[in-house]
């Protein structure tokens, strides 16, 4: 009995670390974002990349490029984190949704001053 729920949890581990994996590497690449605050809809492009297992990314525009603080990835959920300078003053955007193979969406929280959303379709 024991052998086969060690089995069993091995086998979920694997479907977990696979699904997970999967999920990252379907964010990796180079997206096209619009953003919508409420100041507007603002286009941009977002690069992620893996490095040594960990997700990285940076956006740029026409203002420049600017490193991402964190990209995290689990299941199908997605959470990117920048802080900017917004009237002189850093304001952290957390952006959060759900990433699919060639596109993914979801809200944008602006420093808990405002809320907005966000979309991204995969440059090919």
């Amino acid at each position: 009995m024991i052998r086969g729920a060690r089995v069993l949890i091995a086998t979920l581990a694997l479907v977990l670390f696979a699904s997970t994996a999967f999920a990252q590497k379907a964010a990796v690449g180079t997206w096209e974002l619009t953003t919508i605050s409420p100041e507007g809809e603002f286009k941009s492009t977002l690069v992620v990349r893996e490095e040594g297992g960990k997700l990285a990314a940076v956006g740029k525009s026409a203002q420049g490029e600017r490193p991402y603080d964190s990209v995290a990835v689990e299941g199908d959920q997605i959470k990117l984190v920048i802080t900017i300078s917004y009237n002189g003053s850093p304001m952290v955007i957390t952006y959060v949704g759900k990433v699919e193979k060639d596109k993914m969406a979801g809200d944008a929280d602006y420093g808990g001053l405002a809320t907005g959303t966000w979309s991204a379709t995969a440059q090919k």
